[in-house]
């Protein structure tokens, strides 16, 4: 099984650890109520406004399939329907979400199924990214050993960094494919994105399935797809209906929700990014080095929670970002490429990496909105705040900053495999 999770690490761009202790072993995810993930954000609500803000509290729920059933409990589209970060289904997730034109009595009464709905209040404006300052994580690790190497592993975080991948969540559930559909699309390859995100098997799925899908995989066949995929497939299934009905591959992808549309070229930058993360890690040894022409991104605190807000090229300031990033209050940043990423000095060898699928930063400025991508910059190096562990209890209690996820922070303490 570990070395499983190593090679699928190596399809998402994950390769070595920063660390160089053992690892303490265990496995996490056993069951949902054991890692229980709660949204910190900065939104405030008041008596009245366009939008009703609601918490939800849910167990073994998907962020996009638990608004899908939302808006149909509601009778209303998933576009009123609003959110500030996606979380994962098998986990109990405290999480906000907005909903447009709809009024506190409409959904008091509302029962789904492990979801506890309160409401908090009216907002004038949706929900997005920006409103989320972080998220505190409690989980219980199962058949972990050697806790004593927690203290050293620790320390060496401390001095060298925690790298911050992107986690295999990103890439998919059962199948770590998005990425790769993301590239093809890029590569203008919409009919080969199509039935790899619909047939292509992956090891790990469930075996039926898997079988199933090597069979449409190898057919292209829309009946045998419909016929025969189970139900919960559901999004390969309405593509695979749009075929039967006559529309092409690129048109059927479009139809797609637009939540799930753009995770697929996000996919593919976190990919790069994860390559460039990794490279960066064998070829320093720290993500602490920080020299002119690299990128900095710069803590600030809200609710007393350090959450990232904004980045910078380092050039005449690389004294006083050193000085930041040694106080922990800055941290060495990578680009997720697009076509107005700035690629210079380190950051350049990303070139090199889309060189190898044959594409460049303008390839990520498509005809449809929701296949491009202007760029950003992420953090390399997540700061964790570590607020409790209870060995006795095996269970690790901590706080990250928006878009760190809680697998990668635990996977240089523990170096197996933990899904």
């Amino acid at each position: 099984m570990i070395l499983f999770l190593f090679v699928i690490e190596k399809i998402v761009g994950i390769d070595g650890y920063i660390t160089k202790t053992k690892g303490m072993d265990g496995s996490i995810r056993s069951k949902p109520a054991d890692f229980l993930v709660e949204e910190i954000s900065n939104i405030k609500a008041c008596h009245e406004g366009d939008y009703l803000l609601v918490k939800v509290k849910k167990t073994n729920w998907d962020t996009l399939n638990f608004v899908r059933v939302l808006s149909n409990a509601l009778g209303i589209s998933q576009k009123r329907i609003s959110f500030a970060g996606t979380k994962d289904k098998r986990s109990t997730s405290i999480q906000y979400f907005s909903i447009k034109g709809i009024k506190a009595e409409n959904i008091q009464n509302l029962k789904i199924k492990d979801a506890k709905i309160e409401v908090i209040g009216y907002i004038n404006r949706p929900l997005r990214l920006g409103d989320l300052v972080g998220n505190f994580f409690k989980i219980k690790i199962e058949k972990y050993r050697n806790g004593h190497l927690f203290g050293e592993t620790r320390s060496e975080i401390e001095k060298l960094g925690l790298p911050n991948f992107f986690g295999l969540q990103r890439f998919g559930t059962a199948r770590f494919i998005t990425h790769e559909v993301g590239k093809l699309i890029l590569q203008k390859k919409f009919e080969d994105a199509f039935w790899v995100y619909v047939a292509k098997p992956f090891y790990g799925e469930n075996r039926k399935v898997f079988e199933i899908r090597k069979l449409v995989w190898e057919s292209r066949d829309e009946k045998l797809g419909l016929r025969e995929y189970p139900k919960y497939l559901r999004y390969e299934r309405f593509l695979l209906q749009k075929i039967r009905e006559g529309m092409n591959e690129r048109d059927a992808l479009l139809h797609l929700p637009k939540n799930l549309k753009l995770m697929f070229v996000h996919a593919y930058q976190s990919y790069i990014f994860n390559r460039l993360l990794s490279e960066r890690i064998r070829e320093f040894g720290d993500l602490k080095t920080i020299d002119v022409g690299d990128w900095a991104c710069y803590l600030t605190y809200k609710y007393g929670k350090p959450t990232f807000y904004d980045c910078s090229f380092v050039g005449t300031n690389k004294p006083r970002v050193r000085y930041l990033v040694e106080r922990r209050y800055a941290s060495l940043a990578l680009p997720l490429v697009g076509y107005t990423t700035h690629l210079a000095g380190w950051s350049s060898k990303a070139k090199e990496i889309l060189a190898e699928d044959n594409l460049d930063l303008k390839d990520f400025k498509s005809d449809y909105r929701e296949f491009s991508s202007s760029g950003s910059y992420r953090p390399a190096d997540m700061i964790i705040e570590i607020t409790d562990i209870s060995f006795e209890n095996s269970i690790f209690s901590f706080y990250l900053p928006k878009g760190c996820y809680a697998t990668i922070a635990l996977r240089e303490f523990i170096k197996s495999e933990i899904l």
